[in-house]
């Protein structure tokens, strides 16, 4: 159950609640990949039933802790 929240105006606040600025993704990276590149993102993002955004996303933090 979502724990609901009161704006000073007295009225409910809906929708997802605020993250913790540190954890919130607020950058955008803009990249070109090849037709292989796609298929096999397409391929991930199928298989763990995600978008092909978030499959890019795990795949780049996954290879940032090695860095």
């Amino acid at each position: 159950m979502t724990k609901k929240t009161i704006l000073s105006t007295g009225r409910q606040r809906f929708g997802r609640p605020c993250l913790n600025p540190k954890k919130a993704r607020s950058n955008r990276i803009v990249t070109f990949v090849t037709n292989i590149e796609l298929a096999k993102l397409k391929r991930i993002a199928e298989q763990e039933r995600i978008s092909i955004s978030a499959a890019v996303h795990r795949t780049f933090s996954g290879s940032l802790k090695y860095v």
